[in-house]
C-alpha cells in the first residue's frame, strides 16, 4: 500500500488487510512524505506484520510501488490503495489461484463501489475468459484488472521493470500490456474480494484528465509495437470509441486505411503472441462486440459509394457517434447504481 495524506479512510483499509483469513503476509505500507497524520496512524498499530517505510521526499505512486517491489520479501504482491478495502477472503482465493495456475502472472477479482460511509453503491464483474480476453480488452484501452484488486508473481512484474513512472497515473494498464507482450495471462477470481471507495478526492476523479492521457499514451505504444500503420492515432481513436475517430478520418480513403490496418493489427497481434484459435475467437469477438458490425465489415462496405459507405459504417457500429457515446457512458455510469440500490429495497 502506498500512502500520500490518506488518514480520511486509512484505518478501514490498514484493518481489513489485518483481518485476512490468510496470515502469512509482511503489510508493507510506504508512505510518501504524507503531511497528515496518516504516518501517526499506521504507527498506532502494533502488528508485527506491518512494514512502514518513509520516503525522504515526495516521488509518486508510481515509483513508490516500484520501491515497494524492491523492498518486498514475497514471492507474491497484492495491491491495495489507501482508501480502498479488501475482505476477509481475499488473499486466500487469490493465493490459490496463483498456486493452482501456473501460467497466470496477475489475479484480479470481482469488485464493489462503495460510497465513503461504506455503503455499497455499484458491483464489478470484470471477466477474463483466457489470454485472447486478456489481450483483447487491452487491445480496446480497456483494464482488465481493477489494480487495488490485483496480486501478482513479484518476479514477473520486477523482470518487466515494474511500473513505468512515465505514464502515471496510468501505470497499471502500462504494466498490464508489458505482461501481456512477455505472454504472461491475467484472471479473476469470481468473487467480490475488494471494495473500491468512492468520494470526490479520490486519484482517478481528480486527475481524470491526466490519467486518460497517460492511458492513450500508453495504447498507442501498444499498437505501435504490433502495427506499422502511420496513423496509430486515428488506430487508436477508433479502438477506445472516441469520438475524435470520425472527425480525424474524414473521407473514405482515411477510414478504409484505418480499418484495414485494424484488421492487419489482430492478425499480427495473433501471430506475435502465438495465440491459439480459442484463444484468437475470443479476441476477436471482443474486438468486434465493442465496436460493432460496421467496423467488422468496414473493409468489404468500402466498396460502396460513399455516402451507403458511411451510412452502412455508422448504422451498424453506432457508438462511433459522438451523440450516442456521451448518454451511452453516462448510463453506463448511472444504471448499475441505480439497480443496486432498487434491490436494496
Amino acid at each position: 500500500m502506498t500512502v500520500y495524506n490518506g488518514a480520511a479512510f486509512l484505518r478501514p483499509s490498514v484493518e481489513s488487510v489485518l483481518e485476512q483469513s490468510f496470515d502469512d503476509f509482511e503489510f508493507l505500507i510506504i508512505d510518501d512524505t504524507s503531511t497528515d497524520e496518516s504516518v501517526e496512524l499506521v504507527r498506532s498499530y502494533s502488528d508485527p506484520r506491518i512494514r512502514l517505510v518513509l520516503n525522504d521526499h515526495n516521488i509518486g505512486q508510481a515509483a513508490s510501488l516500484n520501491k515497494g517491489l524492491e523492498l518486498a520479501c514475497g514471492d507474491y504482491i497484492a495491491r491495495l490503495d489507501q482508501d480502498d478495502v479488501c475482505l476477509p477472503g481475499r488473499f486466500r482465493a487469490q493465493v490459490r489461484l496463483l498456486e493452482e495456475r501456473s501460467d497466470v502472472a496477475m489475479v484480479g477479482s470481482w469488485v464493489y463501489s462503495i460510497n465513503p460511509e461504506g455503503r455499497k453503491v455499484r458491483r464489478w464483474r470484470p471477466r477474463i475468459d483466457n489470454f485472447g480476453s486478456f489481450v483483447g480488452q487491452l487491445t480496446l484501452g480497456l483494464t482488465p484488472v481493477w489494480h487495488p484488486s490485483v496480486m501478482y508473481r513479484r518476479q514477473a512484474i520486477l523482470t518487466l521493470r515494474g511500473y513505468d513512472p512515465a505514464y502515471a497515473p496510468a501505470e497499471d494498464y502500462d504494466l498490464w500490456t508489458k505482461v501481456a507482450g512477455a505472454r504472461l495471462n491475467g484472471a479473476v477470481v469470481c468473487a467480490f474480494l475488494t471494495a473500491q471507495r468512492v468520494h470526490d478526492t479520490r486519484q482517478s476523479i481528480k486527475g481524470k484528465a491526466v490519467q486518460e492521457d497517460s492511458l492513450r499514451r500508453s495504447h498507442d505504444r501498444l499498437l505501435a509495437s504490433f502495427s506499422d500503420f502511420s496513423d496509430i492515432e486515428s488506430l487508436g481513436l477508433l479502438l477506445r470509441l472516441e469520438e475524435g475517430f470520425l472527425r480525424k478520418c474524414r473521407t473514405r480513403r482515411q477510414l478504409v486505411e484505418a480499418l484495414a490496418a485494424l484488421d492487419g493489427l489482430l492478425l499480427q497481434m495473433r501471430v506475435s503472441l502465438e495465440l491459439s484459435d480459442e484463444e484468437f475467437s475470443a479476441f476477436r469477438k471482443l474486438i468486434y462486440r465493442r465496436l460493432g458490425t460496421g467496423i467488422r465489415l468496414g473493409t468489404k462496405l468500402g466498396r460502396l459509394p460513399f455516402p451507403l459507405f458511411y451510412l452502412f459504417l455508422v448504422g451498424l457500429s453506432p457508438m462511433l457517434l459522438a451523440s450516442l457515446q456521451r448518454p451511452a457512458a453516462f448510463l453506463k455510469q448511472r444504471l448499475p447504481e441505480l439497480r443496486y440500490l432498487r434491490r436494496l429495497f
